[in-house]
């Protein structure tokens, strides 16, 4: 079959077109171009996906967040959807929407993935949802052009990496914050659609990690009224009444459900509230200077450059809405969850938004020195970890270095390595799409951080791809939990287990179905086995009654230790 000259001409000139557009220096000032619409559609879409399935629940958090959608789906019982739980235990720590999205999403996609898998699904959802009004925000806020580089600022931030892509309910707070931000864009001028649109996020933030957090909704809209001076702002003024009004009342909706069908009780109010209100050991983890003191590398690369925004624009604050709503929602946020929610990293999450927003705005006013600072940091870093990747990845497979590779060895024993020309390929090619960023990009303070982003999801995609199954394997409970249930099922009877911390029954239910009975349960003299957790140094204490059978622990762990005990004839 012959080609005509003219389709033949017509191919030639495409093709260099394609390459005259590629040869071109990439000039990232905000307007859209295939080349730079494409570069952020791979960095979004890289940074988003790899991480959410391949591997098994891991703890803490992931295996608390599976062990409740287990639950949710093994018992499918209106009391277990409404109330989380764990091997038939309360678990009071959360409301329950984000399980509610893990187990829908992990029932949609059972005919291809694991349980586990899809239930992590969820997480890239509300995560897909935090950009989308990211982008929506920094648009609304600003203009067309600082949508995509709110958005490289909010997936750059170093302290969002790895919880973005975990089951942790958390992440549905935080999409509910992106949706209420949006909505505080809009409520000082059209009052009514602001107003629903702040109040719907409040609702997902207060079914997800509770009332608490969600009041930082309408206490940040006030405080952009009290930073704008802007009170006889009738829209503005009606708007704040709207949403105080339908939060209030979407908040007392779970609530009501539970009193309705008789399932109250006061064991539900840490989680109805979202901070301890009830457990004194909860209180003790509540640490008033926790956040501030990770804000420095936590909201790296945002931070700073939020910081050098306000104190630069401190004087025009009281005039603009683009600057009074990020420091609004951060102040708010920052003394709210500093004061009322325990100290722990995932609960900052929320304060990376209007960091990002803030960023955004100021970022073509940076300093020229200081964008090349993140700029050349981002790139050494950035580029040394992808380089030790690829070195331990090689050195594991080819076995040369020899040092690198005994250290592998060492940090993941047991573990086969494998040559897999899928994984390889990709990782190859998005690491070569990395270097043509690099190399073409002009330099500018918006190259800076597209830099930064573009790093720090090759370095999250590196290792999902070359060293997550060497990491599931040293992390996941799937051996231990196996070998004890093993042991059980020869001589089958009930287990007493003793000090076994709440992610660990998670997995024991989640794996082989194998729940505890508590030492102090009347069915617990007629139980032939007993499990303790214990440390490899320290074994919990137990009665000459009971016989050491068998005694584990997850590959590579340097503390956690399982102890398995038969009961004694007598």
């Amino acid at each position: 079959m012959s080609i005509s000259p003219e389709k033949l001409a017509s191919t030639k000139s495409a093709q260099s077109g394609l390459s005259d557009t590629l040869k071109r220096p990439i000039v990232f000032d905000g307007t859209a171009t295939p080349v730079k619409t494409a570069l952020f559609l791979i960095i979004c879409v890289a940074w988003l996906f790899p991480g959410l399935i391949g591997h098994d629940p891991w703890k803490p958090d992931e295996a608390i967040a599976m062990g409740i959608v287990y639950s949710m789906l093994s018992e499918n019982t209106l009391q277990a959807w409404l109330l989380p739980q764990i091997a038939g235990a309360a678990v009071n720590d959360y409301a329950p929407l984000y399980y509610w999205v893990s187990a829908v999403t992990a029932k949609l996609f059972s005919f291809v993935l694991p349980m586990h898998d899809g239930a992590r699904l969820a997480s890239g959802v509300f995560m897909a949802i935090t950009l989308v009004y990211v982008y929506k925000s920094a648009n609304k806020l600003f203009d067309e052009r600082a949508g995509r580089i709110a958005v490289a600022l909010f997936i750059g931030s170093l302290g969002l990496l790895l919880r973005a892509h975990e089951m942790n309910p958390e992440l549905a707070g935080l999409a509910g914050m992106s949706v209420a931000i949006y909505g505080l864009t809009q409520i000082r001028f059209e009052a009514r659609k602001g107003a629903v649109t702040a109040a719907t996020g409040a609702f997902i933030i207060a079914l997800s990690v509770g009332f608490v957090q969600a009041m930082i909704v309408p206490v940040a809209a006030i405080a952009m009224m009290a930073i704008l001076h802007d009170w006889r702002n009738t829209a503005f003024r009606r708007g704040i009444g709207i949403l105080v009004a339908l939060f209030v009342s979407a908040a007392t909706i779970y609530p009501a459900i539970l009193a309705a069908l008789g399932l109250w009780s006061t064991d539900m109010l840490d989680a109805i509230f979202g901070t301890p209100m009830f457990d004194v050991r909860g209180r003790a983890s509540i640490l008033p200077w926790y956040l501030t003191s990770i804000l420095p590398w936590y909201a790296l690369p945002t931070f700073p450059i939020a910081i050098w925004l306000w104190r630069k624009d401190r004087h025009v604050i009281r005039e603009r809405i683009e600057l009074a709503l990020p420091i609004a929602v951060f102040v708010s946020s920052l003394i709210i969850l500093s004061l009322l929610r325990e100290g722990r990293d995932a609960v900052g999450l929320v304060l990376l938004l209007p960091l990002a927003l803030a960023s955004a705005n100021s970022l073509d006013r940076l300093p020229k020195g200081v964008a090349s600072f993140i700029d050349w940091f981002g790139l050494i870093f950035f580029g040394a970890f992808a380089l030790a990747i690829w070195l331990h990845w090689s050195a594991a497979i080819l076995g040369t270095p020899e040092a690198v590779a005994r250290a592998v060895a060492q940090a993941a024993p047991g573990f086969e390595v494998s040559f897999n020309r899928v994984t390889f390929t990709i990782a190859a090619l998005l690491t070569s799409v990395w270097l043509y960023a690099v190399v073409m990009a002009h330099r500018n303070n918006r190259r800076a951080i597209v830099n930064w982003a573009g790093g720090i999801t090759l370095i999250w995609v590196l290792l999902n791809l070359l060293g997550l199954p060497a990491v599931d394997h040293v992390r996941t409970y799937r051996q231990p939990v196996s070998d004890v249930a093993v042991l059980v099922k020869q001589t089958p009877s009930c287990v007493v287990g003793l000090n076994i911390g709440e992610p660990q029954r998670a997995m024991f239910d989640y794996f082989q179905q194998l729940r505890f009975i508590a030492p102090n349960a009347k069915a617990a003299p007629s139980c032939d086995w007993m499990l303790t957790q214990g440390t490899k140094a320290n074994a919990p204490e137990v009665s000459a009654e009971w016989t050491l059978r068998w005694e584990g622990a997850r590959p590579a762990e340097r503390v956690e230790q399982f102890r398995l005990y038969q009961r004694s004839p007598e």
